[in-house]
C-alpha cells in the first residue's frame, strides 16, 4: 500500500484505485458511483450523508469513520473490516457480497445503531464489540455470521435466517426462534436464557 494519502472529495469521477489511503471529508449528500477500490484504508474520514452507487470494496479497511445517515446501493463487499467507526442510521439495504469471498465484511468496535439490514446477505459477516441498538435484521441472511460482545437492545430479527450463527456475550438479544430459521444456531448460557424470555418461559432456580 502507497503511504501517500488521497482527499477522499477526489475520488468522485474516478472509476477505480487501489491500495491508497484515503482521508479527509466529502460534503454532505454526496453522491459517489460506479467506483471500485481495491487494497485501500480509508482513515478518519466524515462520509456522513453521503450516497454509494454501483461501487465495489475488496479487501479494505475502514478506520475511525464516519459513515452515519449514508445509504448503500448495489454496494459490494468482500474482505472489508470496519474498526472503530460510527455508521448509525445507514441504510445496508444495498450492500451486495462476494460469494467467493471467506467474509464480506467485519465490524469491530463500531457504533450501527438504529441501522436497516433489511433482507441483505450477510453470510459469515462478523460483529465484534459493536452497539446495534434498534437495528434492523428483518429477512436477512446471518447464516454462519457472528454476534460477540455486541449491544443488540431492540434489534429485530423476525424472518432472519440464523442457522449456524452465534451469539455470545451479547447483551438485550430479542431473537425470537419461531420467527426465524434457525438451525444450528449457537449460542452462549446468557443468550440462551434470554431466548428462553422471549418466548415466554420462566426458568426456575
Amino acid at each position: 500500500m502507497s503511504s501517500e494519502s488521497i482527499p477522499v472529495a477526489d475520488l468522485a469521477g474516478l472509476d477505480a484505485i487501489g491500495g491508497r489511503i484515503i482521508v479527509g471529508d466529502l460534503e454532505p449528500d454526496t453522491d459517489l458511483a460506479d467506483l471500485d477500490l481495491e487494497e485501500c484504508r480509508i482513515e478518519r474520514a466524515g462520509l456522513e450523508r453521503s450516497t454509494w452507487r454501483r461501487c465495489s470494496f475488496d479487501t479494505c479497511t475502514f478506520v475511525g469513520v464516519n459513515l452515519s445517515m449514508s445509504r448503500l446501493v448495489d454496494v459490494r463487499f468482500a474482505e472489508c473490516t470496519m474498526v472503530e467507526s460510527k455508521a448509525q442510521a445507514v441504510s445496508w439495504t444495498g450492500l451486495r457480497t462476494s460469494g467467493l469471498a471467506e467474509r464480506p465484511i467485519s465490524f469491530e468496535r463500531c457504533r450501527l445503531d438504529y441501522s436497516s439490514f433489511m433482507e441483505v446477505d450477510l453470510r459469515r459477516a462478523r460483529f465484534i464489540g459493536c452497539s446495534l441498538v434498534d437495528a434492523d435484521f428483518a429477512g436477512s441472511d446471518l447464516r454462519e455470521t457472528e454476534f460477540v460482545d455486541c449491544d443488540v437492545s431492540g434489534t429485530r430479527f423476525a424472518g432472519a435466517d440464523v442457522r449456524g450463527a452465534r451469539f455470545a456475550q451479547v447483551r438485550g438479544l430479542g431473537l425470537d426462534v419461531r420467527e426465524t430459521r434457525s438451525l444450528g444456531l449457537r449460542v452462549d448460557t446468557a443468550a440462551a436464557l434470554d431466548l428462553i424470555a422471549t418466548m415466554g418461559i420462566e426458568v426456575d432456580d
